[in-house]
C-alpha cells in the first residue's frame, strides 16, 4: 500500500458524475462559474471605447509628375489618435487604413510623411528630407471620401 496516496470519496450530495447535488442544487464550482460568466458578460459593454470619426483618404503620389510605386504614405494626426497608413500601387494610388481591416484616417490636420525607405538598415531613401525626415507635407481629412494628391518635386 501507497502511503502517500489518499482515498479517494465522493463528495456528500453529490451524484457520481458530480455534476448535480441530491436535493437538486446545483454544486458550488457551478454557480461559482456561472456568477463570474455573468459578471464578465455584463462588464464587457463598460470599458468600451468609442471609435473616432474617420473620413476615407485616397490620392496618388508622384515624383516629377512619374507614379511613385511601393512608397509608405503616413498620416499623423496633430491633435490625439492613432497614425494612419497606406502604400502605394504600381499607379501610385494610394488608399489609407487606420488599422488592418478599418479604411480611412483620423477627421483633422496631419502631418504626411511619404518614403521610399522600409525602414531596413541599407534601404535607400530616394525623395528629399522635407517629405519625410523633416516632413512640409500637411492634409486635412473630412469625414466622407477625401481624396489627397501628392505631387512631389526631386529638386
Amino acid at each position: 500500500m501507497n502511503t502517500f496516496a489518499t482515498p479517494r470519496t465522493r463528495m456528500e450530495g453529490c451524484d457520481p458524475s458530480g455534476r448535480v447535488a441530491r436535493d437538486g442544487r446545483a454544486p458550488f464550482w457551478l454557480a461559482f462559474a456561472f456568477a463570474l460568466a455573468a459578471i464578465a458578460l455584463l462588464t464587457t459593454g463598460c470599458n468600451s471605447v468609442e471609435a473616432p470619426q474617420l473620413g476615407l483618404v485616397e490620392g496618388t503620389v508622384t515624383l516629377d509628375g512619374v507614379p511613385l510605386p511601393s512608397v509608405l504614405v503616413v498620416f499623423t494626426p496633430d491633435g490625439p489618435g492613432r497614425s494612419a497608413t497606406a502604400t502605394t500601387d504600381t499607379a501610385g494610388h494610394y488608399s489609407l487604413s487606420f488599422l488592418r481591416d478599418i479604411p480611412g484616417a483620423n477627421v483633422g490636420t496631419h502631418t504626411v510623411r511619404i518614403t521610399t525607405s522600409d525602414g531596413r538598415r541599407g534601404s535607400k531613401e530616394m525623395l528629399p528630407r522635407r517629405y519625410h525626415r523633416k516632413t512640409e507635407l500637411m492634409a486635412t481629412v473630412q469625414p466622407g471620401s477625401n481624396t489627397i494628391d501628392f505631387a512631389l518635386e526631386s529638386k
